[in-house]
């Protein structure tokens, strides 16, 4: 009766307790100069954004770290991608693309975008909004770099974009 007993009470315990109470995306852009491009890596956890992705419909029949080849699955990522992620110069949109991912053993989903070559206006407006709708919770930051100099921008679901003068 006492292994029922600790049984249920676990069975109960495990139920009760979510995935993980936090939902964090980060994010670094810089500006090179030589190229006039700006480098984007992006990290949030690689479940939530299976887990979203397949909500939208995107399908994939293993883990997203064995979609490194897939082109199909690289295009569908971006799409949505870029649904959650955008960067206006001036008031100009910055044409972003996917160049790879990269999801790490302890779940964290590396993805790396660059823009085409751009003359940086006075200000960037970007909106980060990615995994918002999903998990009412999620907060995402950004730093942008740009001459070694850093700046920060935080994303809520109340205030999904930010500018950043530069």
């Amino acid at each position: 009766m006492k292994k029922l007993l600790l049984f249920c009470s676990f069975a109960l315990t495990v139920l009760s307790v979510r995935a993980h109470e936090y939902y964090f995306a980060f994010g670094e852009v810089e500006y090179n100069e030589t190229t006039k491009k700006l480098e984007i890596t992006l990290e949030l956890s690689a479940h939530d954004m299976e887990s979203d992705l397949k909500k939208t419909g995107v399908v994939f029949d293993k883990h997203m770290e064995n979609q490194s080849q897939n082109a199909v699955f690289k295009k569908q990522l971006e799409a949505y991608l870029l649904k959650g992620f955008s960067i206006s110069n001036g008031d100009q949109p910055v044409s972003i693309s996917l160049m790879g991912f990269d999801v790490l053993p302890n779940g964290q989903l590396y993805v790396y975008m660059e823009s085409l070559p751009l003359e940086l206006k006075s200000s960037l407006l970007f909106r980060f909004d990615l995994l918002m709708e999903t998990f009412p919770d999620q907060q995402n930051k950004i730093t942008f770099i740009h001459h070694k100099q850093k700046q920060t921008a935080v994303f809520l679901p109340t205030k999904p974009t930010e500018i950043i003068t530069l």
